[in-house]
């Protein structure tokens, strides 16, 4: 079994509306922080609200996602301390803290949003 460190190589951005995309990339898929093959999200942090700022903390693979974020929670800084999970579009996908407000952890709350988008 191939170990993969359980490090995510951050490229902090702040989010504020379209930006260019500075992550590295293959055919303009870019790669995960973890794994380095084609990544299906972003992870970054953000304030308690959707259109709040947004600092971009990389790419990931779905079966990273867990993983990034427990890295950057703790990252945070004043009120930008949210994990979110965006889709390749820059729209968020998933929103911690969402499952804070239902008594739930960031890796529980995103358990719960595969659950239910499977249900779909």
């Amino acid at each position: 079994m191939k170990r993969v460190g359980n490090t995510l190589n951050t490229t902090t951005e702040t989010y504020e509306g379209p930006l260019e995309n500075t992550l590295p990339s293959v055919r303009g898929v870019p790669l995960c922080s973890f794994s380095g093959k084609p990544a299906h999200f972003y992870i970054g942090l953000s304030g308690p609200g959707y259109n709040d700022e947004i600092r971009m903390m990389g790419a990931i693979c779905s079966e990273f996602v867990e993983t990034a974020i427990v890295n950057v929670l703790g990252q945070g800084v004043d009120n930008i301390q949210w994990p979110v999970i965006l889709d390749l579009k820059k729209n968020i996908y998933y929103h911690s803290h969402d499952a804070h407000l239902k008594g739930h952890s960031a890796i529980m709350g995103w358990k719960n949003r595969i659950i239910s988008k499977a249900k779909e």
